[in-house]
């Protein structure tokens, strides 16, 4: 017999009830992105990240009082914003379709094969890659809200912002050029040379897209006729400073290369706001189902991220004097 709207439905709902715990950690599992940052909960919209630097306090002795030394107290606003799935299917097409078998009236609503199929198979998944893309390349536009990508900003974005000599929150820019299979170890080797001295035992990792991460294998074996080193509990192991590369799929189809120490790499959500299914409607022919989430990608410190920009023309913090409150010198 055809399967209706209010059938599956109804057993959609039994299903997602009986089963919220799992459902909860199929779309909770962290991307490859997410497993790389820390996470900050019980954040909704905005979320200050305090921090404070002190400039040179020592100096030669003399028996007068001569102050020397100023803390500056500081805060950079981290985000998240609030996601939703409305997806939307019709019965009808199921029924036309090889997966009418996965309907068995014998079967309690909560166990009916074709719930566990949608859930499971289809729905989560893609909750999944969607995430994984919008924390690295999301580009948050309020008057798009139907364009997938327009939900929230990712990393890139973060980091883009951080760039130019008006940027609030700066980022440390190392100029590197377009990547290509000829030159990204050069541009990685370049790269790690640029860290500033005081970060550079503070970066374990460096990450880039994970196309670019294969085209630094085939290129470090061109040049040196073995493959980089790599262990399955290290990874593949850069060659300047021995850092790990790490490649996030969310990342392909960019350049971007950042380094940053692992606390101050975070994802900002709110953990009474879970992407579970809040409702489950059948109207008409369709059946709709409906999620909510918050969720937000940031640095806590945009000045402790070191970022390659391709044509890049500047080698530090900007604007002028930003890199002397960071990285002074003598």
């Amino acid at each position: 017999m055809p399967i209706s709207a209010s059938q599956v439905k109804d057993e959609l709902g039994a299903y997602s009830r009986t089963q919220n715990k799992e459902i909860r950690s199929l779309a909770l599992q962290k991307s490859v992105t997410a497993k790389e940052m820390k996470t900050i909960t019980a954040v909704k919209g905005k979320f200050p990240a305090f921090r404070s630097l002190t400039n040179h306090v020592v100096q030669a002795f003399t028996s007068v009082w001569t102050p020397l030394g100023i803390t500056k107290f500081m805060v950079n606003e981290l985000k998240n914003y609030r996601q939703k799935v409305n997806y939307a299917f019709k019965p009808d097409d199921i029924n036309a379709s090889w997966l009418s078998f996965l309907y068995d009236e014998s079967k309690k609503p909560a166990d009916m094969p074709i719930s566990q199929y949608i859930i499971n198979v289809e729905l989560m998944p893609k909750v999944q890659a969607d995430r994984e893309l919008l924390l690295c390349r999301g580009e948050y536009d309020a008057t798009q809200p139907q364009v997938f990508g327009k939900s929230m900003d990712g990393i890139a974005t973060v980091i883009k912002a951080g760039l130019g000599a008006n940027a609030k929150n700066p980022v440390y820019q190392v100029p590197i050029e377009a990547i290509t299979v000829g030159n990204i170890v050069d541009q990685i080797d370049a790269f790690e040379l640029a860290i500033p001295e005081v970060l550079k035992s503070l970066l374990p990792k460096v990450y880039l897209s994970s196309s670019n991460l294969d085209k630094y294998r085939l290129d470090y074996f061109k040049k040196y006729g073995v493959y980089p080193s790599y262990t399955a509990d290290q990874g593949m192991r850069t060659t300047v400073g021995n850092r790990q590369l790490v490649g996030l799929p969310g990342l392909n189809g960019t350049d971007v290369i950042f380094a940053t120490p692992p606390d101050n790499f975070v994802r900002t959500i709110d953990l009474n706001d879970e992407p579970v299914i809040t409702d489950i409607q059948a109207l008409d022919y369709d059946v709709k189902i409906f999620m909510e989430w918050y969720e937000g990608a940031n640095f806590w410190t945009n000045q402790l991220v070191v970022a390659g920009i391709v044509d890049g023309t500047v080698t530090g913090l900007e604007p002028a004097g930003a890199n002397d409150e960071y990285y002074p010198s003598l």
